[in-house]
């Protein structure tokens, strides 16, 4: 049979069984192979440190990503995550280093890290108050959300600590989303925003009483709550009435601790008679602060929100 140009239409159209048959056929052969894709666990939960990026406020921001190893993506348990700001003029790589050991300790502990990246020249943290969000709390935001979406991570283990810039951030970041994290751990950075957080938020802070980028106390504090009073603002809002003072490394080092008569809420702040305005390291005059700061997380997880009966 010839079409109107003259070419026999067997040859052009295959019959129909024949192209089922084949087609079939194609896709049984494919099967194993888009199998073993779909089963392979993402990008994001690949072991060790990866740089990711997320679409948010209408920019590309960028994040280091660190899965210690034993992480399983398959895994019923789910871990802990902190999110690691780093201070002014800094960046992730920065915040990721052995100077500040979080990788290394989540290595230990078995915890999965975030190391965001600031914007801006210099580079550095833009925190909100009140109901006002910036593109940095956003971007936080947006990303706590793609991290509890991509990997097994418990949403009443989530966690911020920084430095400096950071710190001012975890502050700020607490008091206006006080539903994403449990606790921040803020060193030498003050409380700018003095919102209530609707939820309570655990803190464990550090300062140099010799900080001369950011002072300690009343003297050039621009204005703002000193040390002790962001510290004790947060308490207030806990709910921590009962507030006691210790001294420690042969009176060099002086912890307040403000606490709930019932509650796991809690408010610590050390404050170093030496320290200035780096991230405290262990020594005779200071204090191992990431494993403090760690060990102040596990013990501060957000509680579970009841079930409605």
């Amino acid at each position: 049979e010839l079409d109107s140009l003259g070419y026999d239409r067997r040859v052009l159209s295959p019959p129909i069984p024949m192209l089922r048959r084949t087609t079939l056929l194609f896709a049984l052969l494919l099967l194993p192979l888009t199998a073993g894709i779909l089963s392979e666990p993402c990008a994001a939960q690949k072991k060790g440190t990866h740089k990711r990026t997320i679409e948010t406020g209408g920019m590309t921001r960028d994040f280091l990503l660190h899965i210690p190893s034993g992480y399983n993506p398959r895994q019923k348990k789910l871990v802990p995550m902190v999110i690691m700001l780093h201070g002014r003029n800094g960046s992730s790589e920065m915040a990721s280093s052995a100077y500040y050991g979080w990788k290394a300790l989540a290595k230990k502990e078995k915890f999965i890290v975030v190391f965001p990246s600031g914007i801006g020249k210099p580079v550095q943290w833009h925190q909100g108050t009140g109901a006002a969000a910036t593109k940095d709390s956003l971007f936080l935001s947006d990303t706590i959300d793609l991290m509890l979406k991509e990997l097994k991570v418990d949403p009443n283990k989530v966690y911020m600590t920084g430095h400096s810039s950071g710190a001012f951030m975890a502050y700020s970041f607490a008091a206006t989303h006080s539903h994403k994290i449990a606790a921040i751990g803020p060193v030498a950075g003050l409380l700018i925003d003095k919102t209530k957080p609707k939820f309570p938020v655990s803190v464990i802070s550090f300062h140099g009483m010799v900080d001369e980028i950011v002072p300690y106390g009343k003297e050039g504090s621009w204005g703002i709550p000193t040390a002790t009073e962001s510290a004790a603002l947060f308490a207030k809002h806990g709910d921590c009435s009962e507030h006691k003072r210790e001294d420690l490394n042969k009176g060099l080092v002086h912890l307040d601790t403000w606490t709930m008569k019932k509650g796991n809420t809690e408010v610590q702040l050390y404050s170093l008679e030496k320290g200035g305005h780096g991230w405290p390291q262990p020594g005779s005059k200071s204090v191992k602060t990431t494993q403090l700061i760690w060990e102040f997380f596990k013990a501060h997880p957000r509680e579970p929100a009841k079930k409605k009966s």
